[in-house]
């Protein structure tokens, strides 16, 4: 009965492996890896169907089942065959098609015409028997039966024809990863001879076994999904460290645990409680050995695949600004080239037209010239995908329907990874990163890196639009500072309130040119505006690249978002998992509704939200209690939506800890009490001015250089 189940057991787990191997690689149809899967999965079901019957069931349906799964292996070793051939096109000839079918009529007339006999038993195992392939004279020379013939055409002759196709086909190409591939798929049918090897020795003892041997067309199907997705071409040192690895720290410790156990066993099995205590011994301390060499082997880096995100990181903080434009550039060239190996690069920015033109590229290397209205573009944007690469197009999966479009743009401008620098939906421009120069691929860690990174990125393109705008607008001094430039024009690029009901005015002070604070209105509809209003931890350029993809990122996900509350849990897991780690966002999110005056916001640790109500002439803080973004992985259930009804004249501040926080020379801090104050004095002005004289009373107070950045957002209800 185990081996009922057991094949019962692989038939289910292909099954799960056929769509999960349809959804890594997002074919649209006719993927030959499921069709794989799924023969595998028949041939499963049919074994332990044979197996079951074999004991419970009539000799003839057990038989009948044996013959389908001898058909099932026909159907499979032709799939494989055809896989190799036209290995790496998913795409099948219709020639092609009719001949495997045909073949495939021709196997099942060989299983029902020529084997007399398939025997399914306890004692044989699996014994077919058949009608000798020669005639009466030549029999008694040459003991071959049809289904030895069958059997060495289908498992042997046929699929080795098609792998020598196969590497002869990817030796003509010049894609290296293809041969990879190629010899991956290869290997396949190596470890399929040798899994059959150790089976049939296995067969030998327990005849039984031979009836699992799908579990090493199991192994083949494992093998040829992993060289379809692999697009990292391997490097010598580190598959040797792989393989030192595993013989160091899990083969040899497994069989030195193997052969010490019978050995204890031997010695010591009079004393149970003992033989238990040595071999948990002896597990430890195998276990210990192998912790260790493993960190050993963690250490070296002359074995391990090159992770470049830190020293990358490092190098794109320390990008300074304030040199001239071709050196900036230059610099950048050279990062990238130093911690990637690329080739060459490319910058393309939007000046303000349908194209991303070049803006920087290196010698050799034509200009390229991409349309921003292209429909893969406006679909990819759709979709918030930023981080474009070639592999992942060849490979069979992401992109889906963009597939096509987005091979030839790569090949249009001539480069293997595309880098978009946007803002919501907007596209400011474009870094084209060229071939590696040792011929990698980019790779899945490759598009890690890029995401975590794109901050740095996004920076760098506005900066070099700018430059490329130097021409036409004529008014950029290299003498100022052009990282400051940069981001306080992001800081100043939001949607006026423009409705009758609301007065809006907000305030931005920097203690040191540039920092991670901003405001940000963001128009829905005519009768919706959302706010935004934060501090990104940190100080300088760091905080303020942060910012900036903050800023973009929440215009992104509005695109795509209708709900209040999931908009912030998005920009949690954004701040969480893809700005520097320890970045955090403490501020408000608001939504006004002008239709019926309703205010609902989420407080994410703002310093203070105060509502000045001209009915009673008083101020009250209305936040309550807040939780900052970034520190936690789902900030649903720790963050509510509140609501405030705003009547005519009402007025509603917020502000940072950097209005409330600061201290006089005497040491005396700011303080709520003088902020209310300062709106209760200043509550007939309009929403701009308000904001400058709270503003003003501060610098009044303080007598000295700001020391902590502040900004304030008034929004004042007009009358009806």
């Amino acid at each position: 009965m185990v081996y009922v189940v057991l094949n019962g057991l692989i038939g289910v787990f292909l099954i799960w492996y056929s769509f999960h191997v349809e959804q890594k690689m997002d074919e649209q149809r006719d993927n030959p890896l499921v069709t794989l899967n799924g023969v595998l999965a028949v041939l499963a079901f049919t074994m332990a169907v044979a197996v079951f019957c074999c004991k419970y069931a009539p000799p003839r349906v057990a038989e009948f089942c044996g013959r389908i799964a001898l058909i099932a292996v026909a159907w499979y070793a032709l799939e494989f065959c055809a896989y190799c051939i036209f290995f790496p096109s998913f795409r099948r000839p219709l020639a092609a098609k009719i001949g495997k079918y045909v073949l495939l009529a021709l196997c099942a007339g060989c299983i029902f015409h020529y084997v007399t006999a398939v025997d399914i038993t306890e004692y044989l195992g699996i014994h077919v028997s058949a009608l000798p392939l020669f005639g009466p004279e030549l029999s008694q020379y040459l003991t071959v039966s049809w289904y030895d013939f069958y059997r060495f055409m289908l498992m042997d002759v046929l699929p080795v024809i098609s792998v020598l196709i196969m590497l002869l086909r990817s030796e003509a190409r010049e894609a290296r990863l293809d041969h990879q591939k190629a010899v991956l798929n290869a290997s396949a049918l190596v470890v399929f001879w040798l899994a059959m090897f150790v089976l049939g020795k296995a067969t030998e003892r327990v005849p039984l076994f031979e009836t699992l041997f799908p579990a090493a067309f199991l192994l083949v199907n494992a093998i040829l999904v992993h060289a379809a997705t692999q697009n990292v071409l391997y490097d010598g040192m580190a598959v040797l460290g792989s393989l030192l690895r595993f013989l160091l720290c899990y083969l040899i410790p497994a069989a030195v645990i193997g052969l010490l156990f019978p050995l204890l066993h031997r010695t010591r099995a009079v004393s149970p409680l003992e033989f238990a205590a040595l071999v948990l011994c002896v597990v430890a301390i195998a276990l210990m050995l192998s912790y260790q060499i493993t960190k050993f082997f963690n250490r070296l880096s002359v074995f391990r695949t090159v992770q470049y995100v830190e020293q990358l990181e490092q190098d794109l903080a320390g990008l300074d600004y304030d040199e001239a434009p071709e050196q900036i550039v230059r610099n950048m060239r050279e990062m990238l080239t130093r911690n990637i190996g690329i080739s060459r690069v490319q910058v393309l920015v939007n000046n303000n037209t349908d194209t991303m033109d070049s803006a920087y590229d290196e010698e050799g290397w034509r200009a390229v010239r991409i349309p921003t209205n292209e429909k893969v573009l406006d679909s990819l944007l759709n979709q918030n995908r930023t981080i474009l690469l070639r592999s992942a197009t060849t490979n069979g999966y992401s992109y889906g329907v963009n597939r096509a479009d987005l091979q030839a743009l790569f090949d249009r401008a001539d480069c293997d990874a595309i880098i978009l620098l946007t803002e919501g939906r907007h596209l400011l421009g474009a870094l084209l990163l060229g071939k590696k120069s040792a011929g990698n691929v980019y790779n899945d860690y490759d598009e890690d890196v890029f995401t975590r990174l794109y901050s740095y990125f996004f920076v760098f393109g506005y900066y070099m639009k700018n430059i490329a705008n130097q021409s036409v607008v004529g008014t950029v001094n290299r003498e100022i500072r052009m990282s400051a430039q940069i981001i306080t024009s992001i800081q100043e690029n939001m949607d006026p309130i423009r409705s009758p009901k609301v007065n809006a005015g907000y305030l931005m002070r920097h203690a040191h040119n540039i920092g991670g604070e901003f405001v940000d209105l963001i128009r829905l509809s005519d009768t919706r505006h959302i706010f935004v209003m934060g501090d990104l931890s940190g100080k300088g350029i760091s905080a303020s690249m942060s910012m900036v993809i903050v800023k973009s990122i929440i215009r992104t996900f509005l695109a795509e978002t209708r709900d209040f509350k999931l908009l912030v849990e998005k920009v949690n897991q954004f701040i969480r998992f893809n700005l520097p780690k320890g970045t955090f966002f403490e501020g408000v999110f608001g939504l006004i509704d002008f239709s019926d005056n309703m205010m609902y916001y989420v407080n994410c640790g703002v310093p203070a939200l105060f509502v000045y109500t001209r009915a009673f002439n008083n101020v009250i803080e209305v936040q309550g209690e807040g939780r900052v973004l970034g520190f936690v992985k789902d900030i649903g259930p720790l963050i509510k939506v509140k609501k405030l009804k705003l009547n005519p004249g009402d007025i509603v501040v917020a502000c940072t800890d950097g209005l409330i926080d600061c201290r006089s020379l005497r040491g005396e801090r700011f303080g709520r009490d003088r902020v209310q104050k300062a709106i209760t004095e200043n509550a007939m002005y309009d929403g701009m001015r308000m904001a400058q004289f709270i503003f003003d009373s501060l610098t009044a107070f303080l007598s000295k250089e700001l020391d902590d950045d502040v900004s304030i957002l008034v929004l004042k209800c007009l009358s009806n």
